[in-house]
């Protein structure tokens, strides 16, 4: 049996470790168990340390899922398929990830198509006539973070946005 890795102490150790990053961030279970794992601790230690935490409150997937897709959102730059690949990256279901985005999106009142707006503004993208070129490219963008087809065919086939639309 490897002691520095098992036991009382490695579970006190393991403990302390998860507190710190805890102490930087919200993370997932799946996050601890592999900031666990490259230390090398036991896999009985790494489920220990986990369900201790659990117990306590300091580690929730639900919560840390919800509250991580309301602060991708409210940021304003990620579509909800971006924050699900997002959520999903910190180790959490694809289920439970769809559950949390629909809870932040109702609590923060996303709206895609303002955010998407304002990723366009961000870029000089809006309020102006685009060239085919530049058109295709805010296509691209917005599809790159995560906005759905449906917000970006609206967009871009605004008047605003779209180079046959303005009427002199």
């Amino acid at each position: 049996m490897d002691t520095e890795h098992e036991g009382p102490e490695a579970v006190r150790r393991a403990t302390e470790m998860c507190l710190r990053l805890l102490a930087m961030r919200a993370r997932s279970r799946h996050e601890l168990r592999l900031a666990l794992e490259r230390k090398q601790f036991s896999a009985q230690v790494r489920e220990q340390v986990l369900e201790k935490l659990q117990g306590l409150g300091y580690v929730d997937d639900a919560r840390f899922a919800k509250d991580r897709a309301a602060s991708l959102l409210q940021k304003g730059r990620l579509g909800p398929q971006a924050v699900l690949q997002r959520l999903e990256a910190h180790g959490l279901g694809s289920e439970e990830a769809r559950e949390a985005l629909s809870a932040a999106t109702g609590a923060v009142e996303f709206d895609p198509l303002e955010a998407a707006r304002k990723v366009l503004e961000g870029r000089g993208l809006l309020g102006r006539r685009l060239e085919p070129k530049e058109q295709a490219r805010a296509g691209r963008l917005l599809h790159s973070r995560g906005f759905s087809s449906d917000v970006i065919q609206r967009l871009l086939g605004e008047p605003s946005l779209d180079p046959s639309g303005l009427d002199d």
